[in-house]
């Protein structure tokens, strides 16, 4: 995540934090069922997974090439 997605991620839970408080101090509480219920674990994990497979793409790269150099040489 590049600087920007984090400070909006964390002003977005600051947000959240801030409204929760407020609510509780007007004596309301704060039902986020639907903001959890956006959420789907597939995607997640999809998106997880992606993550894993660009970071280790480029060590793999650098690995085939070599071993491809190495029969050749």
């Amino acid at each position: 995540m590049n600087k920007f997605a984090r400070l909006a991620a964390r002003l977005a839970a600051m947000g959240a934090v801030v409204a929760a408080g407020a609510a509780n101090a007007a004596g309301t509480s704060v039902d986020a069922s639907g903001v959890l219920a956006g959420i789907d674990s597939t995607s997640v994990v999809t998106a997880i997974v992606a993550a894993g497979a660009i970071m280790a793409l480029p060590g793999f790269a650098k690995w085939a090439i070599k071993k491809t150099a190495s029969f050749f040489g």
